[in-house]
């Protein structure tokens, strides 16, 4: 059936009129709420264009990203989106994205006699990049061992392919990473797990720039309620295990198992508690100044959408 031309011109001003957000993500499990919204085109239907863009390098290349102002929002690390935030990066957290804590594998390459955390002692660390969650936890889970890391003791290798191509090679090193993200390069014998680490916060933040808040603020708040509708969906479909496994390259066992132990945010504020875990564990680790007795953190850091 033809279209009347005012249906046409109807169509060509909605889409003229929609506001463009430009988000980046992990090309990971957690993002698949993100991915069902763009194909469903539901952020379209409440007015606002996402401009998905795959950051593979993960959190600090997404801070740098903002700082340049070539993204407007994102899907970061809890630890690294407070440090950079701390350190200066003009944004805010928006809302907590992932409530769930993040399980990280610490992994050697297989063909290492590495088979036992112990053995780590004097091992250096892969990280994807300076601020990255793979640096941060890094830091955390040498001083949960008594151990310490100096700069040197640092390898970038980019992203989890760069990870995967360097410990293959002579020369071990420890890498954190997502536990189920890189569950098939263990099983398929590219990758050894010694050991698991998991944090006490949640594990992803939204974070948007401080110039997209003051210019859109309104957008931002109509993507979240999309996104959150989404999140709801997602966590009651029974599917949703058979979807992962089948878009994550991850078995159906193992989509059932991250599956049954990851909560999304659905609406509730970031606890105050939570931020001051976040801001000590970086502090102690070395990778963050002490913050001054007295200072609001959620203040500093959270941004307050306008009243409606």
């Amino acid at each position: 059936m033809k279209r009347s031309f005012r249906s046409i011109q109807a169509s060509v001003d909605a889409a003229s009129s929609l506001v463009p957000i430009r988000v980046g993500g992990v090309p990971e499990h957690f993002n698949l709420p993100w991915l069902l919204a763009l194909e469903r085109r539901a952020f379209v239907r409440a007015g606002v264009e996402v401009k998905w863009r795959t950051v593979p390098q993960g959190t600090g290349a997404m801070c740098e990203l903002l700082r340049r102002g070539e993204l407007d929002l994102a899907l970061m690390v809890t630890e690294g989106a407070v440090r950079d935030i701390l350190n200066g990066n003009p944004s805010r957290i928006v809302a907590p994205y992932v409530d769930s804590a993040l399980t990280w594998g610490v992994h050697v390459g297989a063909w290492t006699a590495i088979t036992d955390p112990e053995q780590l002692e004097g091992v250096p660390y892969a990280i994807s990049r300076p601020n990255s969650g793979s640096h941060l936890v890094a830091l955390s889970y040498a001083r949960s061992k008594g151990r310490s890391v100096r700069e040197e003791d640092l390898e970038v290798v980019n992203d989890l392919p760069g990870a995967l191509e360097r410990l293959a090679h002579p020369g071990p090193l420890a890498f954190l990473w997502e536990k189920f993200t890189t569950k098939p390069f263990v099983d398929d014998g590219r990758l050894r797990l010694v050991d698991a680490y998991r944090t006490s916060w949640p594990s992803f933040l939204i974070i948007a720039s401080e110039a997209v808040l003051a210019e859109h603020p309104a957008e931002i708040v109509r993507l979240l309620k999309v996104l959150r509708d989404q999140v709801r969906g997602l966590m009651a479909k029974k599917t949703a295990p058979d979807i992962i496994a089948s878009r994550f390259n991850l078995s159906l066992p193992d989509a059932q198992a991250w599956f049954a132990g990851v909560r999304w945010n659905t609406g509730a504020p970031l606890a105050a508690a939570d931020l001051e875990d976040v801001v000590t564990a970086l502090v102690a680790a070395g990778a963050a100044d002490p913050i001054a007795p007295g200072t609001a953190l959620s203040e500093r850091l959270v941004w307050t959408p306008p009243l409606a």
